[in-house]
């Protein structure tokens, strides 16, 4: 390679740890390539070094480091102004306006983004999304300011063109430092509209809807695309899908030349080939608006999946129950917002002085105790005091709200989506005993919700009625394909299996070959000890082994699509899939969830279960069980897995999922599905999230299963009544 062509790598390669979110990664590929240019005999100041320095202010603001930022923006001026580079390169003004306002230069901020915001006005539109975006951050820095007015009028058309119908879902690919601004704003927003929403109803309304918006786009992208991919496939939807797709390109390279000529020096405009595309522009806009019109006249659900509406409280109070609550959690920076809605429409609004990164200290915290079932007699006493602080925190405000109650259904994102809220402590514990402890699920049954908008479909789908065919089940797949190969040559049959007892690092490293991929597959753990829980929830729900047992080699993907197509799927009151939850990353290619299925004999045939294809599967479920799964898992990444597949899963057409937060003990995990089912089939007008209650309660009794790390590793998520 010579030097302009490692320049070009890493420039790219910072983009992409950027884009990833990987800043600390993306900083020493900024700084090579800077280190090559300056090699190369370019000048700082010229428009080849700004561009390295572009990238080490992303990577900066992405550590929040806000200082070292504002550093290296005051060196590009001072080194332009040396060189009389009069061009725009190194404004970098979204990024720019971010750095001063966290180093508390607001009039600066706010006459920056005034000056990008005009821009924006001019080449887009006034109601554009990247207007909407940076008139978000304006508002925000007028704030900061003091021009409450200002900032409320501002912030107001920001969040109604951000939020509108008219916003095609995947206009932009927020990559990392856009959520991170994005969430700024929000936070921005919801900070001033809170100190006045005790006084102002309409503006408490206004919070939980943007709480509900935030929790929804944090998998809402990959959410999207997989939607649209598995939408090609449904008539009728799939000509306009393509149609909308070719209009958004088209938009893209637009937009993209329209924003490169705000850069450039005066000599190098065209501002009249400018104003061709910005005609253009508005020529798609206007298609696709009518493409989506479209969408959302003929395919209404599969709107709401890739652009949820918040609700009101007044329509979440609608879909209650006397005996039940609804509780959003929102965590943010500094603060987190905590918001009850009862059946009367009543909203009980507080914020707990607790930000993201304390959340996150305080349920690791707790989690270092509860996935500790492997562990046996060594197995560390359960964290009661940062269980009993979270409850007094969180739901102490509301012991008003939830005097009563017998159903609590909690909407969260980040650092509360970590752990089931049943395990946390309603009065401090004075003797650190399991069975004296007032846990919460004691009081109450619990069911977890990605968002609002979501739990209202789930309350309209289920009008529908219940399938009446009992259970199917895929467990203890069979990982190894080779093994599987083997097997078929040699027997014919799928009963006899190969354990494979090692797993490989799940990284996903660009250099890796498709071998490699093979071998990090086929050295997933075996999960034998499936079988023994899936043939037990037959014999329980009454169903037929040989027919709806799909196990070991058998348990593959195809499997899975070939029940959906023939309608066999669609007829089953409970689907389980008994395996591993992998991430995206996790696999070489893997950019979406997936379940890992059987690996086929033939090495052409994905064994994972991805996303994309839960969205095509055909169900009418009552349940849908992820055992084993740990799609809940201690990991960011994990979390929004798993509200990917669930969203993925009530769209295909379950009502509530069964999944697990850590890995489990195999006979307490066998006694909580079995004791739930057994409890559901049992009470035709029981409630999920009560079934799922009186097993909690049932396993607890055990003296050896008191501690919460064999109770409460499964959550309820969806829709917990009957």
């Amino acid at each position: 390679f010579s030097d302009e062509h490692l320049v070009d790598l890493f420039n790219r390669y910072a983009d992409l740890r950027n884009a990833m979110g990987l800043f600390k990664d993306a900083q020493p590929y900024a700084e090579k390539s800077e280190s090559l240019v300056l090699g190369q005999g370019f000048q700082k100041g010229s428009p080849a070094w700004i561009y390295t320095q572009g990238r080490k202010n992303v990577s900066l603001v992405g550590q929040d480091r806000w200082s070292e930022a504002l550093a290296n923006f005051q060196a590009i001026d001072q080194e332009k102004a040396r060189l009389q580079n009069k061009s725009n390169a190194g404004s970098q003004t979204h990024v720019r306006g971010f750095v001063l306002m966290k180093n508390g230069k607001f009039p600066e901020a706010v006459r920056v983004y005034r000056g990008t915001l005009n821009w924006h006005v001019n080449n887009f539109g006034p109601d554009h999304y990247f207007t909407a975006f940076v008139r978000g951050m304006y508002a925000s820095a007028l704030w900061r300011s003091g021009d409450l007015a200002g900032a409320r009028q501002n912030f107001e058309q920001s969040m109604r063109n951000i939020t509108s119908p008219d916003v095609l879902s995947g206009d932009v690919v927020e990559d990392a430092f856009r959520k991170k601004s994005k969430k700024f704003i929000f936070q921005s927003y919801l900070e001033m509209l809170a100190e006045t929403a005790a006084q102002d109803a309409k503006d408490a309304a206004t919070i939980f809807q943007l709480a509900d918006y935030l929790n929804a786009s944090s998998v809402q992208q990959a959410l999207s695309d997989a939607a649209v991919r598995s939408g090609i496939n449904v008539p009728g939807l799939s000509d306009i899908i393509r149609k909308e797709q070719d209009a958004k390109n088209e938009m893209a390279s637009l937009i993209q030349y329209m924003t490169a000529q705000g850069t450039e020096e005066d000599k190098k405009r065209n501002p009249q080939v400018v104003e061709q595309m910005r005609v253009r522009l508005r020529e798609i806009e206007d298609l696709r608006k009518g493409y989506k019109t479209q969408i959302q006249k003929g395919f209404p659900e599969y709107f709401q999946l890739i652009q949820p509406k918040s609700p009101t409280h007044t329509d979440i109070a609608q879909g209650l129950k006397s005996d039940e609550l609804f509780v959003s959690i929102l965590p943010m920076e500094t603060q987190t917002y905590v918001w009850a809605i009862d059946a009367s429409g009543a909203v009980n609004f507080h914020r707990w002085e607790m930000g993201e990164k304390q959340s996150h200290e305080i349920v690791d915290r707790i989690r270092k105790t509860l996935d500790v079932a492997g562990l046996g007699n060594k197995a560390p006493a359960f964290n009661y005091t940062d269980a009993h602080l979270l409850y007094k925190g969180l739901l102490g405000p509301l012991e008003s709200s939830l005097t009563g109650k017998k159903h609590l259904i909690i909407a969260t994102s980040g650092a509360m989506a970590k752990m089931p809220l049943g395990v946390l402590v309603r009065q401090p514990s004075t003797t650190n005993s399991p069975r004296d402890t007032a846990w919460l699920i004691k009081d109450m049954a619990v069911s977890h919700v990605p968002t609002a908008s979501g739990w209202l479909s789930l309350k309209r789908f289920g009008k529908v009625p219940s399938s009446v065919q009992p259970l199917i089940a895929w467990g203890d797949p069979l990982f190894d394909g080779k093994a599987a190969q083997k097997m078929a040559s040699a027997t014919g049959s799928s009963t006899v299996r190969s354990v494979v007892q090692t797993r490989s690092a799940q990284s996903a490293g660009l250099e890796q070959s498709a071998e490699d991929s093979y071998l990090s597959y086929s050295r997933i753990p075996p999960l034998p000890e499936t079988r023994d829980e899936v043939q037990e929830l037959a014999k329980i729900l009454g169903a037929d082994p040989r027919t709806d047992l799909v196990l070991g080699a058998e348990a593959t993907r195809v499997s899975v699509l070939k029940s959906s197509a023939s309608g066999q799927l669609g007829k089953k009151q409970v689907v389980v899939f008994a395996t591993h939850g992998l991430l995206a990353g996790d696999l070489p290619n893997l950019n979406q969830p997936a379940l890992a299925m059987a690996a086929s004999a033939n090495p052409a045939e994905s064994p994972l279960l991805t996303l994309e294809d839960v969205l095509s599967l055909k169900l009418n479920a009552d349940w849908v069980v992820l055992s084993a799964c740990n799609t809940a898992g201690a990991d960011g990444r994990a979390e929004e897995a798993l509200s990917g597949l669930a969203r993925g899963f009530f769209f295909a057409g379950s009502r509530s999922l069964l999944v697990t937060h850590w890995s489990v003990e195999s006979e307490s995990a066998m006694q909580l599905t079995t004791n739930t089912f057994a409890a559901y089939k049992k009470n035709p007008t029981m409630r999920r999230a009560d079934a799922l209650r009186q097993a909690m309660l049932e396993t607890m009794k055990s003296p050896q299963y008191a501690h919460p790390a064999y109770w409460a590793p499964y959550a309820l998520v969806g829709e917990g009544g009957r």
